[in-house]
């Protein structure tokens, strides 16, 4: 499943395929920065989503139920268990939040400076 796969793979692989959308959709100098933004916008998209379905399940954590009394856990193997299952959670849930950021990030800026170099464009009287 997605979520047994490391993290820096799925997101090694979507930039690569943005680099590789990127160079082949605009080949030419002479595209328009909202196309560009476009498929910026539909490539976060696709990031999103696939970095969604990484992010684990947590449904399953309250199948083992939540201990109310000190009796209700019965052995050290079973503290440990349940430590070791939400650690994991934990860690999965704050890497692919992480990216998200990284990628977020990434797509604000890089349409920030797409509007930017267009509406300097449009408005430089060299290009007039």
């Amino acid at each position: 499943m997605i979520t047994q796969i490391p993290i820096i793979y799925v997101v090694a692989l979507l930039f690569s395929m943005y680099l590789i959308a990127y160079f082949i959709t605009f080949r030419s100098k002479k595209v328009d920065a909202f196309d560009k933004m476009k498929l910026s916008l539909i490539l976060f998209g696709i990031y999103s989503l696939v970095l969604w379905l990484c992010v684990p399940s947590t449904p399953a954590l309250e199948t083992f139920g939540y201990p109310q009394t000190v009796n209700d856990i019965r052995t050290d193997g079973q503290v440990l268990k349940l430590l070791q299952d939400y650690n994991k959670v934990i860690v999965r849930t704050t890497e692919v939040l992480k990216w998200f950021l990284f990628g977020f990030i990434w797509f604000f800026m890089s349409n920030i400076y797409l509007y930017a170099t267009h509406r300097e464009n449009e408005f430089n009287p060299k290009n007039k």
